[in-house]
């Protein structure tokens, strides 16, 4: 069929064309009091494509896989190449290869039942009350991209996880939190999965507000990770082009304190071979040492900035091209969690905050979000905290010096992105109850 695409723009005078195919599976399923509360089964499949007419860009898209709809498919990327008077390019190599990243799975019917059992075991720990989520899921995917160029590479991979979101509540006092498990699903402790959700429920109980100051705080590295969701963007190129990244004009400058931020494509719950442009991913710190090394380029900006292209070219079969990070990363320290609060002396653990969107301004990088988590007394975990905001800058909180944690983890997957972080001590944070 991609080749009948390509055979069929050059009758319809399409300089160039890029096919871009997905098709994929996914399955989750949600066990409730001891019935299947949610069930669902997905098949999703589409071509994009983008091609160059005349003075122009065109996308056009269909989920109707099937010869007769790719004139058409064509003639709608004429049309929108003929409002849109600016060329995209497109990636003018022969490049070819098929790989897969498959991991194995278990049948339905063994997730069913990991899904009641993984709820009912939870039901049965100490303080627990009630089970907002006990969920198994799992993808199957495929994505092809091929141009008039030569450029033809596929690429597979699937992934499997459980989820548990567990309630605690002793006398008044109710408190949630979850864990997660992406792998191999035969291989999975659900007892190690429960203690996580319930023990971190429980910690929270009894929790104060602390008098408003400027205290030492560790941001949990879960924090740091959604931090690094909200403010990814300040690297993107197309936001340094459009005036909406404090970055603009600041390669090679020492501006972040003496943070590392790496982009590994191939560490995460999958690899990233290449993006949806074609262009073959590697590792690529933006940060080392405080000093900003590189913007997050698609081919187009790289063109208009005279710079790399870093393969963060990415869209759907449905959209036009954008910029994100593959596998954002602060790498790991080198010292424990609990050498950090002995570090800190007294201070706090922050371990959940909430309001991110409406919190977050990624232009100024200012911030104010309400926190939970812990005193720290003598180096010590004290009491729980809660009721109160942490307020601060990206910008200025990754200036000052900081100290990291041995316990990396990566977030839970959420779109194609994945952020990695260990545990952070920084000197001083506004906190106000």
């Amino acid at each position: 069929m991609i080749e009948q695409l390509f055979a069929l723009a050059q009758k319809k005078h399409i300089a160039e064309l890029e096919v871009l195919t997905s098709e994929s599976t996914n399955f989750s399923v949600q066990a409730y009091e001891g019935k299947i509360e949610s069930y669902k089964k997905t098949n999703t499949a589409g071509i994009g494509v983008r091609g160059t007419h005349q003075d122009g860009t065109g996308y056009a898209y269909t989920e109707r896989v099937h010869s007769s709809e790719l004139e058409a498919l064509l003639d709608m990327v004429k049309d929108n190449a003929s409002l849109i008077h600016e060329q995209e390019p497109l990636l003018a190599e022969k490049q070819e290869g098929s790989w897969h990243d498959s991991q194995p799975d278990i049948t339905e019917e063994e997730k069913i039942a990991l899904a009641l059992e993984l709820e009912s075991k939870a039901r049965q720990a100490a303080d627990v009350s009630d089970v907002s989520y006990a969920m198994i899921s799992s993808g199957d995917g495929m994505r092809r991209i091929a141009n008039t160029y030569g450029l033809n590479k596929s690429f597979r991979s699937n992934y499997s996880m459980a989820y548990l979101s567990v309630i605690v509540k002793r006398g008044d006092d109710v408190e949630t939190d979850s864990s997660y498990y992406i792998g191999d699903l035969r291989h999975v402790s659900l007892d190690s999965l429960i203690e996580e959700a319930a023990g971190k429920a429980r910690r929270k109980l009894g929790g104060k507000a602390v008098p408003t100051g400027s205290y030492p705080v560790v941001l949990d590295r879960r924090i740091i990770c959604s931090l690094l969701g909200v403010y990814s963007s300040i690297f993107s190129a197309r936001n340094v082009l459009q005036g909406t990244s404090r970055l603009e004009g600041m390669l090679g400058e020492k501006f972040f304190g003496s943070l590392d931020l790496l982009d590994d494509p191939h560490s995460g719950h999958e690899r990233i071979l290449f993006d949806d442009e074609g262009v073959d991913t590697r590792s690529l710190y933006l940060v080392r040492d405080g000093v900003i090394e590189s913007y997050l380029h698609s081919l187009k900006t790289a063109a208009e900035m005279k710079q790399t292209p870093t393969a963060h070219g990415l869209r759907s079969y449905k959209g036009t091209v954008q910029i994100a990070p593959h596998r954002l990363q602060i790498p790991n320290g080198t010292q424990e969690l609990a050498t950090l609060f002995a570090d800190m002396g007294s201070g706090l653990y922050i371990t959940d905050v909430q309001g991110l969107h409406s919190g977050t301004n990624a232009i100024s990088g200012d911030f104010s979000l309400a926190a939970q988590g812990y005193r720290i007394e003598n180096g010590q975990l004290a009491s729980p905290v809660k009721d109160i905001t942490i307020a601060h800058n990206f910008f200025d909180l990754f200036s000052q010096p900081v100290v990291k944690a041995n316990d990396f983890e990566f977030s839970m997957p959420s779109g194609h992105s994945q952020f990695g972080a260990p545990s952070i001590l920084f000197p001083a944070i506004s906190v106000s109850s």
